[in-house]
């Protein structure tokens, strides 16, 4: 269950409605956790620290650095997604990525970066 009066404050000062939808979104499917008290030792909690608007717009950046690049996709073969999927892909698509960029695009990136990011795994996996 999100916390509706954290949520708010988080995206009241993002002017950039693409990021505010972005910064929205987290929000609303954000769990809010109230802290419990316990007789064991805890370290100091942490200050909830505000994300500046540069951070955002870096972390944007990198998000579309990595998955909003458009590939190039030779011998290309068809790949079914449901259609939530596929709506939810195209809109990020559209708010975030350049004007040549598609769903196909954004599915090919995901799926290399998975790929990379899992390939000794797979190889120690293969051979178990």
């Amino acid at each position: 269950k999100a916390n509706p009066s954290s949520c708010n404050s988080l995206y009241d000062d993002v002017e950039n409605p693409e990021l505010r939808a972005i910064v929205e979104k987290v929000a609303a499917t954000t769990p809010y956790r109230e802290e419990t008290t316990t007789n064991e030792a805890q370290s100091p909690p942490n200050p909830q620290k505000r994300i500046s608007g540069k951070q955002r717009k870096a972390t944007l950046e990198e998000y579309q650095q990595t998955f909003l690049q458009v590939p190039r996709i030779d011998d290309r073969k068809p790949v079914f997604v449901s259609s939530d999927v596929r709506d939810r892909l195209d809109r990020v698509v559209r708010i975030l990525g350049g004007r040549r960029m598609s769903v196909s695009g954004i599915i090919e990136n995901i799926v290399r970066h998975h790929l990379s990011l899992y390939e000794e795994d797979f190889e120690a996996w293969r051979k178990l």
